[in-house]
């Protein structure tokens, strides 16, 4: 299924969860982040984060910071934690993964390539720059796929987040 990814600055779109209630196991979203400030504390939950477009970002997480670009791998951290952000350089786009201890494990992997990616395994496929082709439809930057069956075949170089999410019995 091709979830398309549109939103205004200053929201936050969910791109997928599971199930869909705001009691899910886990949640795969894109946040317009416009300014610096705190995250929203979530206790019991595993995040992941990257940057998905902008010049990027520092997060300080209970007091250790870490940069992030466009160009980083994602992210994971402790929903609890105390975070703050600080923007590099004006506003930026996040994607970020969350899953509820104890529901749900995975991960948020970014890959750059400009060879096709197998998809074997990976729950969502958001494309975060350029162009591919997945189950046959083209995508392009903001575009999702949920549970995948062939390749991502870039056409050219191109950005991935492949989500890799496990529900827990």
């Amino acid at each position: 299924m091709v979830v398309p990814w549109a939103n205004g600055l200053g929201t936050t779109a969910v791109v997928a969860r599971h199930p869909d209630s705001d009691d899910w196991a886990w949640r795969l979203s894109i946040a317009d982040v416009t300014a610096d400030g705190p995250f929203s504390s979530l206790p019991g939950v595993d995040r992941w984060i990257a940057v998905a477009s902008g010049a990027g970002m520092v997060l300080a997480v209970d007091g250790a910071d870490t940069a992030l670009t466009a160009s980083s791998e994602a992210f994971a951290f402790d929903g609890g934690a105390t975070i703050t952000c600080q923007l590099v350089d004006g506003p930026i786009h996040d994607l970020n993964l969350m899953l509820r201890r104890g529901r749900a494990t995975g991960s948020l992997d970014v890959v750059t390539t400009e060879s096709p990616v197998p998809l074997d395994g990976v729950t969502a496929c958001v494309v975060l720059g350029g162009t591919v082709t997945i189950d046959g439809t083209a995508l392009v930057a903001r575009d999702a796929v949920l549970d995948p069956t062939g390749p991502a075949v870039p056409e050219g170089a191109a950005r991935l987040a492949l989500v890799r999410i496990t529900l827990t019995p």
